[in-house]
Parts: structure tokens; C-alpha cells; sequence
């Protein structure tokens, strides 16, 4: 994590990340994360990479317009696919739109993005902003 010299601020943060087995699933996964307010992003933001293919979807992460398949056979890419998202808005109306149905059907909450995967996923920011040398405050300990 590199810090602004003017305020302290994180300007810059890598994150690796590795997961064991989840979900059942018998596999494990790296994740290789980046972001920074002093760089413009790279693309394509982000690059997800199979054994036997690859998505990359373009910036902004939150809207993108279309993403790309890529097909590996015998470890060569064997074709593309460009696929269109076709949306109105900006971004982030998809999970305005999953509150909206939560609400509207009485759930406390999402069967998509459930209470669990929101406290793994704080629990990973929390460990990063330890590491980078920031106080965590977690109101979970209350």
C-alpha cells in the first residue's frame, strides 16, 4: 500500500490473495488485485483466467458495456467472443435493483450476495488496511 505524502491517504494498493477449496468446489484460486486514484485503469480492469479460457471485461468494472471470451485449447487460444451488455444507467442500479426485490418479497436479504460473503469480504479489506499500517475499527466485535 503506498500512501499519499500530503495526507497519508492510500493512493496505490496490490492485494494478492489465495483461496483454498471453497464451496465445495475440490479447487483452489489467486487473485491478484490493484487499484489507485493516481493512476488511470488499466485494460482490460479485469482479467479472469481459467483453464480453459479467459474473461477480460473493460473498465468501469461497475458498467461495463461488453466483456471478451476467450476459448484455450491445448494451451493456445482457439477463439473470441465479444459479448454486448446492453443496460440503461451508470452502473450499480443491479444491486439497487436486488435491495428493491429483497424488499419488495420481505427478505432480509440477498440469496445472491448473502450477509457471509459481506463479512469475508470486509474481513479481507480489514486484514488489508492492517497490513498497510491504518487502524481497523469493526463494529462486528461489538
Amino acid at each position: 500500500m503506498v500512501k499519499t505524502p500530503l495526507t497519508g491517504v492510500d493512493s496505490t494498493t496490490a492485494i494478492l490473495l489465495t483461496f483454498g477449496e471453497t464451496r465445495g468446489s475440490g479447487l483452489s484460486a489467486q487473485a491478484v488485485l490493484s487499484c489507485s486514484i493516481q493512476l488511470p485503469p488499466q485494460n482490460p480492469a479485469v482479467t479472469i483466467r481459467f483453464e480453459r479460457g479467459i474473461i477480460e471485461i473493460p473498465a468501469p468494472i461497475h458498467s461495463p458495456r461488453f466483456y471478451v471470451l476467450k476459448y484455450i485449447e491445448h494451451g493456445n487460444e482457439a477463439r473470441e467472443e465479444k459479448r454486448t451488455i446492453d443496460f440503461v444507467g451508470h452502473g450499480l442500479h443491479f444491486q439497487a435493483d436486488e435491495v428493491a426485490r429483497c424488499v419488495r418479497s420481505g427478505k432480509g436479504g440477498s440469496s445472491i450476495w448473502t450477509h457471509d460473503d459481506s463479512l469475508m469480504e470486509m474481513t479481507i479489506f480489514d486484514e488489508v488496511r492492517r497490513q498497510g499500517g491504518y487502524a481497523v475499527y469493526t463494529v462486528l466485535d461489538q
